[in-house]
């Protein structure tokens, strides 16, 4: 037995095991599986293994890695196109929102001004009379004064400790 072949048996060994304990974890085992496969065939027979070198080798390349990864950017930049066009519409919707908000606004403002100019002269009424009430009451009531008592020669507070 080869070197390489040895090192292909491990890694048929190592793919056999990850597709044996992936269903377990909760993940698939055709990947694992297939990789086992392959890894299988290519320990078994050299034709196999050059072939599939010779594509990971392709693979891994510049040009056709650079393919790949072309690929799966256009492939995830389609799967914003649904987000982007969410968010398009919610935007036009937002601002036909916004402009109907600021319409509403305006026409408010332009019915409640009178109404608003009617209720503050009615409360400048009511304020008028209530502080002419509430002065003419204030005319009206004089205080009671107690009377004036004068002060006596018993209530001497200097003599207080006087004896007799």
């Amino acid at each position: 037995m080869h070197r390489s072949a040895a090192v292909w048996f491990a890694l048929a060994g190592l793919t056999g095991g990850w597709s044996l304990l992936a269903p377990g974890a909760g993940g698939g085992a055709v990947l694992p599986g297939l990789l086992a496969v392959i890894a299988l065939a290519c320990a078994v027979n050299a034709g196999v293994r050059d072939r599939v070198m010779a594509k990971v080798l392709w693979a891994l390349s510049g040009s056709g890695l650079r393919a790949v990864v072309i690929v799966i950017g256009a492939a995830m930049l389609w799967q914003l196109v649904g987000v982007e066009l969410a968010l398009l519409m919610a935007g036009d919707v937002l601002a036909y929102v916004e402009v109907l908000a600021a319409v509403s606004l305006v026409a408010a403002n332009t019915r409640l001004r009178p109404i608003k100019a009617r209720l503050v002269e009615r409360l400048r009424r009511v304020r008028r009379a209530f502080v002419s009430r509430i002065a003419r009451a204030a005319r009206a009531t004089r205080t009671v004064r107690p009377p004036r008592v004068a002060p006596s020669e018993d209530d001497d507070p200097a003599g207080a400790f006087a004896f007799a």
